[in-house]
């Protein structure tokens, strides 16, 4: 894998339910055309087969820190932190995944990490106040990496038109100044795009939808794994690319051998 240091990181909207009941209704609609909706049950509840393969990959590759997207259980992963009093916590029995509280700086590979989750939507959800209080309270320069769900301001625009990003995202990025920037939520790549000493990318989603209700087609009847859903972040050189190899394509969501897909490409 074309990289100093492996940093895991989940950009939102993990799916990070601790059951089928708990899921709001945006999760319930999406996941009739999108089985891969589900996929963070298999953590929970994982095969002998499945957990043999997370175990293994997990002995060759850290596990993956992720930040709230808009669709998690947010009182579900607010009541982990409070159980342990702790700003990382697991979410799964394999400790494959673990939640970053927004808000937070943590040290990985000897990257100063920002997490910042949720999106800024006026009128259904904003950005955590305290959460973002707190990153606009850090020093210029003083941290290396932002990870956060929504994205800068001007990113793109939507079926109808209408811009899409934060603003106050973009305003907490020019403060910081990281020089690495990566976030998701509109489903498609979108970088690299410059803001002073930053650099900041938008991923792709993992496994697109079957179906949309925009498309009269399948879009992605295999379950595969996007390309550019995936980048790679060189702590040395400090290079960030989009993986969009003919081996990663070639995944499907569903059957994704963790163990033989880390052993064959890192």
């Amino acid at each position: 894998m074309r990289r100093s240091t492996w940093l895991g990181r989940q950009v939102g909207d993990l799916g990070a339910y601790p059951s089928f009941d708990r899921w709001d209704e945006a999760s319930r609609r999406f996941a009739r055309d999108h089985p891969a909706q589900g996929d963070f049950f298999r953590l929970l509840d994982p095969s002998p087969a499945f957990a043999e393969g997370v175990r293994s990959a997990l002995g060759r590759v850290p596990c993956v820190l992720f930040v709230s997207g808009n669709h998690e259980d947010h009182d579900w992963l607010a009541s982990l932190h409070d159980a342990s009093a702790a700003e990382v916590v697991p979410v799964d029995p394999l400790g494959a995944y673990r939640h970053v509280a927004c808000g937070n700086v943590v040290e990985v590979a000897g990257q100063r990490v920002a997490f910042l989750g949720l999106i800024e939507v006026p009128g259904k959800m904003d950005l955590d106040e305290s959460a973002y209080a707190r990153l606009m309270a850090v020093g210029p320069g003083d941290v290396d990496v932002l990870v956060t769900h929504d994205g800068p301001y001007g990113l793109s625009r939507d079926r109808r038109g209408n811009v899409q990003g934060s603003a106050k995202l973009t305003a907490l990025i020019e403060h910081l100044q990281p020089r690495l920037h990566v976030s998701g939520h509109y489903h498609h790549l979108n970088g690299p795009r410059r803001y002073g000493r930053t650099t900041s990318y938008s991923l792709a989603q993992l496994v697109q939808p079957k179906f949309t209700r925009w498309e009269p087609a399948p879009i992605n009847p295999e379950q595969q794994v996007t390309a550019g859903s995936i980048g790679l972040f060189d702590t040395g050189t400090g290079n960030f690319e989009y993986v969009q190899d003919d081996w990663l394509a070639g995944i499907r969501g569903d059957a994704l051998d963790l163990a033989a897909l880390v052993a064959a490409h890192c």
